[in-house]
This record gives C-alpha cells, structure tokens and sequence, in this order.
C-alpha cells in the first residue's frame, strides 16, 4: 500500500534520474487516486516528479508542470486502456495531455486549465 495514497508511494513519483526528488503536490496525489479508483486496476507512473537537471536532460520544456512536482504522466498499454483511462481522467482532471504511451494530467496553478493537447 502507498504512503501517499491508498495505492501509491512517493517513490513511484520519484525522479527518474535517481536524485531522489520526490516532492509531489498531495492534491496531485489524491487526484491520480481517483483516477484510480474509477479505473479500478493498477496505474505505472511513468513520470512524476523531475528534478532541473533531469527535465532538461530529456529535453522537456523548462517550465515543465513536472518540476514543480504538479504533474504525472500515467502509463497505459493498448487502445482499450487508453480510452479506460483516458474515460477516468476527464473525470477528475481539466488539464490533459494525451500521448501514445501516457496520458500527462496536472494541477499547476500557473498553466491555462480545462486544455487538453497531444504530443506528437
């Protein structure tokens, strides 16, 4: 069981460089639970929180929700999981990013909400 939320840790929204920043936004947190929940089956976050060095690394934007411990982006694998996912997201969250293999959700105070973009 997680330390964060019922079913996730902070670890989970560790930085994946290793640095071991992990300060996630708990209303985030509690967020990415309900999505969760409505899913009702597990979710990998396939990144959370990201330290300077490691968002630059990966050539994401500078002004990354991620650094600031806003943002994850919430794996899933097929057609069938996106749209179950996808479904459970639009629920809970009003800034969305949909990739092919993640879907980015954020609750940065500082960005323009109830957006959704791709990535290409």
């Amino acid at each position: 069981m997680g330390d964060l939320t019922v079913n996730f840790n902070r670890e989970e929204y560790a930085c994946k460089c290793g640095c071991g920043e992990a300060d996630i936004k708990q209303e985030l947190a509690i967020k990415v639970q309900q999505v969760r929940d409505l899913v009702g089956r597990s979710i990998v976050i396939n990144s959370g929180v990201r330290c300077a060095r490691h968002n630059g690394n990966i050539g994401a934007n500078e002004t990354s929700s991620h650094v600031g411990g806003w943002a994850a982006d919430l794996g899933y694998v097929g057609s069938r999981e996106r749209f179950e996912l996808l479904a459970a997201v639009t629920q809970v969250f009003d800034r969305i990013g949909i990739a092919r293999t993640f879907i980015h959700v954020d609750v940065d105070p500082n960005k323009t909400a109830s957006v959704v973009w791709l990535y290409s």
